[in-house]
């Protein structure tokens, strides 16, 4: 097993975007087929967003497990519905926590800078500095990923 730091994040984060357009369909696939309960979550997420979001949340999750697996040395173990359904409830009431705030309120809550967590870390792959994409969109996918870790028990990695 290897443990989960920025070289890793990075070094399967480069593995995917050198991927052919036709391997990560065939690999999101293939991860959609072992992983039905995430990729349910991430559905219901997602529905009613452009079509463009709902890519990008299945493409956070794959990154996730991609990541993960690395770590692992092997595949994941299929992600239990309860399990998803426990840390989405956790992180709604982390949410509560910041009624009234919006998107950006949950953007500059997510993560402290000294301590990076691996959702946030994932989300700054995909978005850079993300000056160019809405905030909403960047929320939602943040809260997508928050509720996979905790639901993973990766929450608490730091990067």
């Amino acid at each position: 097993m290897r443990g989960i730091d920025h070289a890793l994040v990075d070094e399967v984060w480069r593995e995917v975007m050198a991927l052919t357009p036709g391997r990560v369909d065939a690999e999101a696939t293939e991860f959609l087929a072992r992983q039905p309960h995430v990729a349910e979550f991430a559905r219901a997420l997602t529905r009613g967003q452009d079509a463009a979001v709902q890519r990008a949340a299945f493409g956070l999750c794959f990154l996730l497990f991609r990541i993960l697996e690395a770590s692992l040395g092997r595949p994941f173990p299929q992600l239990a519905a309860a399990r998803i359904d426990e840390a989405h409830t956790a992180v709604s009431g982390w949410l509560a926590e910041r009624a009234g705030e919006g998107p950006a309120g949950v953007l500059a809550g997510a993560d402290d800078p000294a301590h990076p967590t691996l959702a946030g870390y994932i989300l700054s792959l995909m978005y850079g500095d993300a000056g160019e994409y809405d905030e909403r969109v960047r929320a939602s996918l943040f809260l997508l990923l928050q509720t996979l870790t905790r639901a993973l028990d990766v929450g608490a990695v730091e990067l």
